[in-house]
């Protein structure tokens, strides 16, 4: 059984994957550490699988891809446990090829906030772009 997330939970959760997509969160350190749970792994879209200190010393030299993130569903795992699954275009420059992937993040509520725990990105087929905002 799916337990619905709140409708003000969800647009809390996607403000937060727009945020780690910020140059100036992803160049502090403390940002990320705030963000990121102590167990926070990600596998991208090319199959790397990565911990939270290799994200924050990744990140902070990053040039930030432009993404285009949309068709943002949401739903409660358990109590404190949030799945969040997306469409995202990606490209490292603005005449270079756009990639298509689904995303999919599991926050946790920590002991005052919301953390990233888990993020993943598989390629997908090309989608329609709806420069949703």
């Amino acid at each position: 059984m799916t337990i619905k997330i709140s409708d003000s939970l969800l647009e809390h959760l996607i403000e937060q994957e727009r945020v780690l997509l910020e140059p100036s969160i992803r160049q502090s350190a403390s940002s990320l550490d705030r963000l990121l749970s102590p167990y926070f792994h990600e596998i991208s879209a090319n199959g790397m699988m990565f911990n939270k200190a290799h994200v924050m010393s990744r990140l902070p030299n990053e040039k930030v891809p432009q993404f285009y993130n949309q068709s943002f569903k949401g739903q409660m795992l358990s109590e404190g446990l949030a799945q969040l699954t997306y469409h995202a275009a990606y490209r490292h420059s603005a005449k270079a090829q756009l990639h298509y992937s689904i995303r999919m993040s599991i926050w946790k509520h920590g002991l005052s906030h919301w953390e990233l725990i888990y993020h993943q990105g598989t390629p997908c087929p090309e989608f329609e772009l709806l420069y949703e905002e």
